[in-house]
């Protein structure tokens, strides 16, 4: 059997205040969120650092709707896809900390190498310039947007985002990013 106990123990050990792993719809997106939310309160967060998570929350799992490998479909629904991830929110070091993960395809993992090392060491001033510059433009013809939301993650960041990719076979990766964000946690 499952040692669900184990697995709390060590989401406690390493101050995981937030698990979601599974298939993922815009639908669900709702009830999570409202669960953040209450969870961010239950910690004592402030206003602003909340906000700054939940933002960086809601623009990783949209990557994960819009990105991941891993599909679920029924063709008997009108309904869109259901895609693959794994959310997870802790602290550390003071700060909080949003990793987000999903299966890519190798072939993609150049180009998404080359859009998070475009922003991730930026400054404030520097991605408020490319934001705006981007909302003027169209989205690449491979792209469910402009950029902005790996923009908007960089803004809310602290540290520069970290990211890795683990193979699994000669098709797919495991893809990882980590956003640190908020104001220190005392």
């Amino acid at each position: 059997m499952l040692n669900l106990y184990e697995l709390y123990k060590n989401a406690k050990a390493k101050n995981i205040i937030f698990y979601y792993s599974g298939p993922i719809a815009h639908a669900s997106i709702e009830g999570v969120a409202a669960t953040l939310r209450k969870n961010l309160q239950y910690e004592g967060t402030d206003e602003i650092t909340s906000n700054a998570v939940f933002s960086v929350f809601i623009e990783q799992v949209q990557n994960i709707l819009n990105y991941s490998a891993e599909k679920f479909s029924d063709i008997n629904s009108d309904d869109e896809d259901l895609r693959a991830g794994v959310v997870a929110i802790g602290y550390e070091e003071g700060f909080y900390c949003i990793y987000c993960g999903n299966k890519v395809y190798n072939q993609d993992i150049p180009k998404i190498k080359e859009n998070i090392d475009s922003v991730r060491n930026l400054d404030k001033e520097h991605l408020k310039a490319l934001y705006k510059e981007r909302r003027r433009m169209e989205p690449p013809p491979s792209s469910k947007g402009a950029g902005l939301g790996l923009i908007e993650m960089a803004r809310k960041a602290v540290k520069p985002i970290d990211y890795t990719f683990i193979p699994m076979d000669e098709e797919y990766s495991f893809f990882t990013i980590k956003v640190v964000t908020g104001r220190e946690k005392i």
